[in-house]
């Protein structure tokens, strides 16, 4: 079943973490630099917030890249990985 077809991972995906603002702050108290950034992260009534220093685009992409590890580890990872055990199964001994 595709996730698209699956009510679980529609909903799983509905309910995840968004990006809510990223805007312009002074330097938290102790911090040096001038382009420092107040996130919001959310998802459903949780809220994270946290602070990035940088250029605009770059803690842009940098908060949108926790969203989706965010949302990667509540959903799950689609791909799935074929385990091959690294030496082959010793020979069976016949009694």
């Amino acid at each position: 079943m595709s996730p698209n077809n699956n009510p679980a991972a529609s909903s799983a995906i509905d309910n995840g973490f968004r990006v809510v603002s990223i805007r312009s702050i002074d330097a938290p108290r102790g911090s040096a630099g001038h382009d420092w950034f107040a996130y919001c992260i959310a998802q459903g009534t949780n809220m994270i917030n946290g602070y990035r220093c940088g250029e605009l685009a770059d803690v842009t992409l940098g908060v949108e890249n926790i969203v989706a590890a965010l949302n990667e580890r509540r959903v799950g990872k689609r791909g799935r990985v074929e385990l091959k055990p690294s030496r082959p199964a010793a020979p069976q001994r016949g009694t």
